[in-house]
């Protein structure tokens, strides 16, 4: 895991640009069609990244979560 729960917290909006800043106030810029139905601006949002693809079967992610909780 490269990034591991990151809180965001939405800033502002500048076209299909959303802005989020981190608690320690670094700017993240996140293309609005790639969040579905973030209508709730005041909701904090956590961000992951992987260095590994994840699979589309969600029988498979629950299971990688539960294999990661228990280690």
């Amino acid at each position: 895991m490269i990034i591991n729960n990151l809180e965001l917290f939405f800033d502002r909006q500048e076209g299909n640009n959303l802005f989020f800043k981190t608690q320690t106030g670094q700017e993240l810029v996140i293309d609005e069609g790639l969040l579905v139905d973030f209508s709730d601006r005041d909701k904090k949002v956590y961000l992951n990244l992987d260095s590994q693809q994840t699979s589309n079967q969600p029988q498979d992610v629950l299971n990688e979560i539960l294999k990661i909780n228990n280690e």
